[in-house]
């Protein structure tokens, strides 16, 4: 039978193709002989990603088994954590949500490490959509989320990293140290982070508070965005008419 193709249609060689491959998930384990260890944070990592009702209940099963593991379930996860490929952003940030959700004590020292690890320099810099650095900032971010659960739980350790990157060169990562600390730290705490930001000149971060999205100041307007205090109605849209 032959084949029809339409003459506006040009083809600079063959038509193009997708081959999906698919994947039951992208850790390798190269470091871990524990197969049930394995096959838990296979199971705890996609039911992270879990919808519907029973989904939280769901993903809470899976972390119950993998928190008994402890200390090697951590040494494994950031292990695979550093065997990943740097653009792999999403399994990356994965890992260190797992590790932050364990509440392990032990998991200190892989937080502050994925923290004080080197920001590559932006990948996407013609890009509107993403940003390398942001995605890293992120991956960041939640490490520090992971210490700060543990500096609730009573963990001095934690206390000392958060107040060891309170000066990170990053402001995403200072000031989510500096809330971290002022929410769990103790009073020695809090007074050796604001002598810190004081020597720093970074006072103003004291002054960022955490509030529930409900309560923040909504805007009001359309186009023009004006205070509630305003009394005057906004300036009408100018929709070109005045072109010419």
């Amino acid at each position: 039978m032959a084949s029809w193709k339409s003459s506006d249609t040009p083809f600079l060689g063959g038509p193009d193709t997708l081959d999906a491959k698919v994947v039951q998930h992208p850790f390798a384990f190269r470091g871990s002989t524990d197969k049930q260890l394995n096959g838990l944070i296979v199971e705890a990592v996609n039911r992270m990603g879990g919808t519907g009702d029973a989904a939280e209940d769901e993903y809470q099963r899976a972390l119950e088994p993998l928190r008994a593991k402890g200390e090697k379930a951590v040494d494994v996860l950031f292990a695979e954590y550093e065997a990943l490929p740097e653009d792999t952003y999403l399994d990356r940030w994965s890992l260190v949500y797992l590790l932050s959700e364990l509440r392990d004590p032990t998991t200190t020292t892989a937080l502050n490490r994925v923290i004080t690890t080197r920001i590559p320099a932006e990948k996407a810099k013609e890009s509107h959509d993403i940003s390398t650095v942001t995605e890293e900032v992120m991956i960041r971010t939640t490490a520090v989320e992971g210490l700060v659960r543990l500096s609730a739980d009573g963990v001095e350790e934690a206390r000392k990293v958060l107040l060891r990157h309170a000066k990170h060169r990053m402001l995403s990562i200072r000031r989510a140290c500096v809330q971290g600390l002022m929410d769990t730290g103790s009073d020695e705490d809090k007074r050796e982070l604001r002598a810190l930001l004081k020597e720093r000149g970074d006072e103003q971060l004291l002054k960022i508070k955490r509030i529930d999205v409900r309560e923040a100041p909504q805007a009001t307007g359309g186009r023009f965005v004006v205070s509630p205090e305003t009394k005057s109605e906004p300036p009408s849209h100018d929709l070109g008419r005045g072109e010419g």
